[in-house]
């Protein structure tokens, strides 16, 4: 199938049961992660092969603070850099990160689907990382939009990395707020006219929970098999069902994602 088609008789309402999305707009919305959901590594981590020795001496280790992660890895940048590691040697790394299992075939279903899927990432990774990555798979142009911590060669030559935001949230870190970053996105869209049947959100991580709150009934939050994001939501769903409202399918390949969105179009 190259498009999203209804199918006879049966309507899609958007998100408030009002409207349908507009003829040519996308009509679902599906958010990724990157590290461990796109990528089958922490880039974070993978990035000390580029390291001399391939490792990082326990003086840098020691000054982790939790919540403020993005702040320990500009220092291992600073670290990197002075080490003489240049932003080619990192892109290196990145390229050669694995894909999680089926997700070029998943990539391929979203790329067929035209305009159907409206497609973005946010990750607490950094741009340079998730972009090399992504350009070097062929999927860059995949996305709508990439949301996370800006990276880049500085005036030295040097790969450098800031946070993504100031936010007010209590259970993110420091850097950034995905609740905040996807809602922000689609108060954008709602005001460019758009407005999505269906949101769908692929995460791993602990961080991934927070932007799950804002997935209503007829949502999905596919969540990677046995990993926090689906701990996560297992708990809340024991303990306070009415803080997740979506659908929670989780995977071990990325095929089954496309399985299920594959059923989404055709019943929709």
């Amino acid at each position: 199938m190259n498009g999203c088609f209804p199918v006879m008789g049966l309507r899609c309402l958007s998100r408030d049961g009002t409207r349908m999305a507009e003829p040519g707009a996308p009509r679902f919305l599906i958010t990724f992660d990157f590290d461990e959901t796109i990528v089958n590594e922490n880039s974070d981590e993978s990035i000390v092969r580029a390291a001399p020795g391939q490792k990082l001496p326990d003086s840098l280790r020691a000054k982790f603070r939790e919540g403020f992660y993005n702040e320990y890895m500009q220092r291992v940048f600073q670290y990197l850099g002075e080490q003489g590691v240049k932003p080619q040697d990192f892109r290196k790394v990145y390229e050669d990160i694995p894909l999680c299992p089926g997700m070029t075939d998943l990539f391929q279903f979203l790329t067929k689907q035209g305009s159907c899927f409206e497609t973005i990432l946010i990750s607490d990774a950094n741009t340079f990382g998730v972009e090399s990555s992504l350009r070097a798979s062929g999927y860059l142009g995949l996305f709508r939009k990439v949301f996370s911590n800006p990276s880049g060669p500085d005036e030295r030559g040097l790969l450098v990395l800031q946070p993504f935001h100031k936010h007010s949230c209590t259970r993110c870190p420091a850097n950034m707020c995905k609740h905040k970053v996807l809602g922000d996105y689609l108060r954008e869209r709602a005001q460019d006219g758009v407005h999505f049947e269906h949101l769908f959100y692929v995460g791993d991580g602990a961080n991934d929970f927070c932007p799950t709150g804002l997935l209503g009934v007829g949502d999905v939050t596919f969540p990677r098999r046995d990993y926090p994001l689906h701990q996560l939501i297992q708990e809340a769903q024991n303990t306070e069902p009415s803080s997740f409202r979506g659908t929670m399918v989780p995977w071990e390949s990325a095929t089954e994602i496309r399985r299920y969105l594959q059923e989404v179009v055709k019943k929709c």
